[in-house]
């Protein structure tokens, strides 16, 4: 009579596997450029409402946009 280890061997165990990196997405490039392109139209907006005079303006500024 042959007794049967209940264990599981080094040897019965299956391989290990490296795990394979997920291929890059050919759409990643237009995202940045579109995340790049959102940032620099952010700061000509900001830029031009920082320049903008005020709403209630006096009459100097009035008088320097007649002229």
């Amino acid at each position: 009579m042959t007794i049967q280890p209940t264990a599981r061997t080094f040897s019965a165990l299956p391989p290990i596997k490296m795990e394979t990196a997920a291929p890059v997405n050919p759409l990643r490039g237009v995202l940045v450029t579109v995340f790049a392109l959102k940032i620099v139209v952010c700061a000509f907006l900001l830029a031009t409402v920082s320049l903008a005079p005020p709403v209630s303006v006096d009459a100097r500024f009035a008088a320097v946009a007649d002229n």
